[in-house]
Parts: structure tokens; sequence; C-alpha cells
């Protein structure tokens, strides 16, 4: 039996981590999408999140097929803010 390497993550240096499906959003082009379930290592110290080899390549796999509108479960309506309006200058 291998033993598993010691968790430290590069963000925050918490060697304390835990699985979970999470959220991720990608740009494809000018949409934005977003991959709900992706399984993830997400650190318990400032919820950086790291996905194993398998894991990328699907999502990479699922980039390359430019994410078909008939393929998607669901639509989310997105707030888009400028900086600039939100920033005093």
């Amino acid at each position: 039996m291998h033993a598993m390497p010691a968790f430290a993550c590069t963000a925050c240096h918490s060697a304390s981590a835990h699985d979970e499906r999470v959220r991720s959003a990608f740009w494809q082009h000018e949409r934005l999408v977003v991959v709900d379930g992706v399984p993830a290592l997400v650190c318990d110290g400032c919820g950086e999140r790291y996905y194993d080899d398998a894991t990328s390549t699907r999502l990479d796999l699922m980039r390359g097929s430019g994410f078909p509108d008939q393929r998607a479960r669901a639509t989310l309506q997105v707030p888009v803010f400028s900086f600039d309006d939100l920033v005093p200058g």
C-alpha cells in the first residue's frame, strides 16, 4: 500500500483539504459556461480547488466539444458589473 502524499496548499500553505463536488465556470469564446459536480480536492484553509489528471482531461474534452447548448442541463442568468462603476477612482 502506498501512502498518500502530504497535502500542502500552494495558496495558503494549509495542510488540510477535503473531497467535494464543485461548480466551475469557464469562458468559451464570449460565452460563460458552468459545469456542476466537478470532483475536486478543496483546501480547508482558503477554498483553493485542485483537480486530478483524469478530471482535468475530462474538462479539457468538454471544452473541446464547445459545450453544445443541447447538452446543458440548465441555464443561469448572470449579472454583469463594471469595475469602474463599483470602485471609486
